[in-house]
């Protein structure tokens, strides 16, 4: 149980949390004789309902989970009037039960804060913040736990990930490393090294285990920017209107343009589509749009006339009033000169000027005259609203033009500029980190780069890096470092860039990145030059040398074809916990570890005998604390051999602990039950019972030692909760996954009960133990709680007993009141039944009973003659202690069901104390002896 004691309330103290078997023998221990202090006791959190400071009763059978003590001045305990009663009733039980009985799934397997190791689904590698480090016992399948970002970095244009794994803590024989399925010796590129406790790739020792070639990065604190996500760095032409560029202007009043002005671009260099969108902004400015055309023509003087003769096109085409006109080549030189147009007749055949002082002439074929025409543009000037963008063109909004300018090449050319607010350069960036020394950048071409004009050519992109100092507050300080650097290939599969940068301070910083290069819209062939900005890294250093008591594993994965073809994407590998091992004939370990775990003395061995296991988490200073005095080291590894004796396989504990709520009680028994014992503690030592069939009872107990009226015994009549079968459940070394043994075999059941025992990782383990728990549902009907006299306090759990049903109206028990001979006479008569073979059990000075062969005595029902004479002196009047000998008679069929098994034994008060039983079968243990199926036969 779990006791949380607090201070009293001024104190100002975080709790204190202690782990006890007994809530009474606790306070005894803990505060002594004599309490110097007021004490409230609640069993869960405090309240009113909860107090049972005033009810001896409860504190002295306790048996919840969680209690709370108040050290207050409060009304609580008067502890000096209880301390004495206490003392006596817990003093009673020599023989304590401190764990739990029979396991019960799947309530003590945690899902919720497990490692991967012990999930049946979702095994991948996890950052487990926060969480206890994984303890392996025995053999598992290990998926390591993340203690470092995985990130990825660019080696000769080739994506490799970098990742560092906490595997457990302790040292390990690691084998059968692999990413999903695939033996990592087999990736092209990937490297693994494994890393035993106390050092690491920070530490320069070299490590247990390499794979692959070495690897080089030490371990570092890496934080991804979430803000990278991949973005297209775009050259500034693929983002804004060249400057050069011109662009038809037509206006709305033009056929087929449903009344608005349209800007539509002769190349799309980009298109509007591409930068533009609704509701932004344009402006529209003119350029010299001057064109020269020469041919015949007729100067009338006298009107200020300038006729064309017909030539076509006309040299007039396109002229408005109030443009300017340039005329040459006429010989009267008051013709020649610039002139304001006034008038321009319909068909476009002559116009008329503002001045000049012109006289009649004509020029034609050979000899030509020359007119250079201005348009005036100025109206076309401002800013519109984009109102519709189409591919190529936009719509634009406001006051529509009344007609379009034609020079002859096919409308009227304008700049123009879209206000899309886009840049080369992205957006900043924020590091925040203080301890950041260095920034990593990863740029990628997705699709490779080169250009093909009728064969593959190298393209080379360059791109810059800017990265700013910031202050205290986040805000930029104005120094700025800049990058310039260039990716280049000639191929089409990814190529990537990874662009180190240690800089000038330590601490926060933001960073910006553009494309430098050009995009080639007028490459006559296909060219591929798309980059990407994919990752931004602040990268700051660990100043540590190791990571303690942990094996760890460093790894390196390239993205080749192989490595990214991996459906489960989990490194895993077979680890095996090396923990000193007992000698039985030395009585010493193998080995020995200082305070910290380190291997300080002798060899580590790969053991998963459950009396090692129990020993290493006992002698653990993280787990246990427990002194080698308080292990009975030798009893165990008696007990360890007859499990042994019945398979191998069956005193083993395979299992990754990962629960920081399990307490040393938990974890032993844990560890006991899978390797088919059940753990006790024994006049001061930890110690080990096998659970198997017992021929014989070690003790009797009939109405003349159990306290009267103090017995319940619950049938059920048919099999638990209505199962019929059995699945168990269990980690298969051969499969490396969960795999299910049902019984029985020939699938006649119709409710399956579910079992998965932690630490079972043998299948003639999980065999045996699945055709035990499937005899026992199918027989394990009856359940007893019984007071009895304190010749209890020699039994041990998972003791066969022969208890008396005296809930029953014939039971043919009491003690023994004379012998004559082989003539036992007793304290009632008993029953015969025909053709039976009959027995009478006598119990013995030390508590067991003597079982001999008996036959009636004709008309004396009290009386029964004895097969052989009694191994040792009957009691006949009392003795010292007033006590006779016990018998307790039945047929042999009737024998058998009066067998039980111990499994609970607790105190009741000062002269009693409480078995809680279960009916003992041999059936329950007939697989023990029995051949093992093949696992091809039973798992499918």
């Amino acid at each position: 149980m779990r006791i949380t004691v607090y201070d009293h309330a001024f104190a100002g103290l975080a709790p204190k949390v202690f782990i006890a078997s007994s809530l009474a023998q606790w306070l005894i221990e803990h505060y002594g004789p004599v309490c110097s202090k007021t004490l409230q006791v609640f069993e869960g959190e405090p309240s009113g309902e909860t107090e049972i400071s005033h009810s001896f009763e409860k504190i002295r059978n306790a048996s919840g989970e969680h209690y709370t003590i108040l050290e207050n001045p409060g009304t609580g305990i008067e502890w000096l009037p209880i301390v004495k009663s206490l003392l006596v009733s817990v003093a009673v039980s020599v023989v304590s039960r401190i764990f739990a009985p029979d396991p019960k799934m799947p309530g003590n397997v945690n899902r919720t804060s497990a490692s991967p190791n012990n999930s049946l689904g979702a095994r991948e590698n996890q950052v487990r913040y926060l969480q206890r480090v994984e303890d392996i016992f025995g053999t598992v399948k290990a998926i390591p736990s993340l203690m470092m970002t995985t990130y990825t970095k660019y080696v000769a244009s080739r994506q490799v990930e970098y990742a560092y794994y906490c595997i457990s803590r302790g040292y390990l024989d690691v084998s059968e490393i692999k990413d999903g399925e695939t033996y990592v010796s087999s990736i092209t590129g990937a490297s693994a090294a494994v890393y035993r406790p106390f050092t690491s790739p920070n530490s320069g020792d070299a490590p247990q285990l390499l794979i692959g070639a070495p690897i080089i990065d030490n371990i570092v604190s890496v934080r991804r920017s979430v803000e990278t996500d991949g973005f297209t760095l775009k050259a500034y032409n693929q983002i804004q209107l060249s400057a050069a560029a011109r662009y038809k202007f037509i206006p709305g009043s033009s056929p087929g343009y449903g009344g608005n002005d349209v800007l539509e671009q002769k190349e799309k260099k980009p298109n509007f589509n591409a930068i533009a969108e609704v509701g932004q902004t344009i402006t529209i400015s003119p350029f010299d749009m001057s064109y020269t055309r020469t041919g015949d023509a007729e100067c009338v003087g006298a009107v200020r006339k300038y006729i064309d003769l017909g030539v076509v096109p006309s040299m007039f085409t396109g002229v408005r009033p109030g443009d300017q006109v340039t005329f040459s080549d006429w010989f009267s030189p008051q013709n020649n000169g610039t002139f304001t147009v006034a008038t321009k007749a319909p068909d476009d055949s002559f116009i008329t000027v503002t001045s000049g002082s012109q006289v009649d002439e004509v020029r034609v074929l050979p000899t030509q005259v020359t007119v250079i025409a201005t348009p005036d543009l100025s109206s076309f000037s401002g800013t519109r609203t984009i109102i519709e963008v189409r591919d190529g063109s936009v719509v634009l909004s406001g006051t529509v033009f009344a007609y379009e300018l034609d020079l002859g090449t096919g409308g009227t050319f304008v700049n123009a500029s879209v206000a899309n607010g886009l840049s080369d350069w992205t957006d900043w960036i924020t590091l925040r980190e203080l301890d950041r020394t260095q920034v990593w950048n990863n740029i990628i071409a997705p699709q490779g780069l080169y250009a093909d004009a009728g064969g593959k050519s190298p393209v080379s992109v360059e791109f810059e890096i800017q990265i700013e100092q910031l202050d205290g507050s986040f805000n930029p300080t104005g120094n700025v470092e800049t990058v310039i650097s260039v990716i280049g290939g000639a191929v089409s599969d990814l190529l990537g860039e990874t662009v180190e940068r240690v800089t000038g301070w330590t601490g926060p910083a933001r960073v910006r990145m553009r494309r430098r290069t050009p995009y080639l819209y007028d490459y006559p062939g296909t060219i591929v030059d798309e980059i990407k900005w994919a990752d931004l890294y602040s990268v700051s250093p660990v100043n540590k040398a190791h990571f303690g008591n942990k094996t760890t594993i460093h790894t390196v994965t390239q993205a080749t074809q192989r490595a990214t073809s991996v459906r489960s994407r989990q490194l895993n590998c077979i680890a095996t916990r090396l923990i000193p091992r007992w000698n039985p004939g030395t009585g010493t370990f193998s080995g020995a570890f200082d305070a910290e775990g380190r291997h300080v003395s002798g060899t580590l061995v790969g053991t998963s005998f459950i009396h090692d296991v129990i020993a290493a988490i006992c002698l653990d200073p993280k787990i246990g604390n427990r002194q080698l005095a308080e292990l009975d080291m030798v009893q165990m590894s008696a007990q360890v051999d007859l499990a042994y004796a019945m398979h191998p396989d069956a005193p083993t504990f395979n299992f990754t602990f990962d629960n920081d709520g399990t307490s040393l009680e938990e974890a032993i028994e844990m560890v006991a039950n899978a390797g088919f014992c059940t753990a006790y503690r024994q006049s001061g030592k930890i110690r080990l019972s096998f659970d198997r069939a017992q021929a014989a009872a070690v003790a009797l107990f009939t109405h003349r030692n159990k306290r009267p009226n103090s017995e319940t015994f619950a049938r059920s009549f048919a099999n638990d909760a209505d199962y019929d079968g059995v699945e168990f459940v269990y980690q298969d070394p051969i499969s490396q996954q969960a795999e299910s043994i049902i019984l029985p075999l020939d699938g006649n059941f119709t409710k399956l009960k579910k079992f998965e025992i932690p630490g079972i990782r043998s299948y003639p383990q999980a065999w045996l133990r699945a055709c035990r728990e499937f005899a026992k549902i199918q027989g394990q009907r009856i359940t007893g709680v019984t007071d009895v006299t304190t010749d209890a306090r020699a039994l041990l759990p998972n003791s066969r007993i022969d208890l008396v049903d005296n809930t029953r109206m014939k039971s043919f028990d009491g003690d023994v009141r004379g012998q004559v001979g082989l003539v036992l006479t007793l304290s009632r008569d008993v029953e015969f039944e025909p053709g039976e073979d009959h027995s009478i059990l006598l119990m013995q000075r030390d508590g067991t009973p003597e079982s001999i062969l008996c036959f009636e005595v004709p008309g004396s029902p009290n009386k029964v003659l004895l097969q052989h004479a009694p191994a040792e002196a009957l009691e006949l009047e009392g003795g010292a202690d007033g006590i006779r000998t016990i018998f307790s008679f039945a047929s042999d069929s009737a024998r058998e069901r009066q067998a039980f098994l111990v499994k609970e034994i607790g105190v009741s008060d000062g002269q009693y104390m409480q078995l809680t039983v279960v009916n003992y079968s041999a059936s329950f243990y007939a697989a023990d002896t029995e051949p093992i199926p093949p696992r091809d036969s039973v798992i499918n």
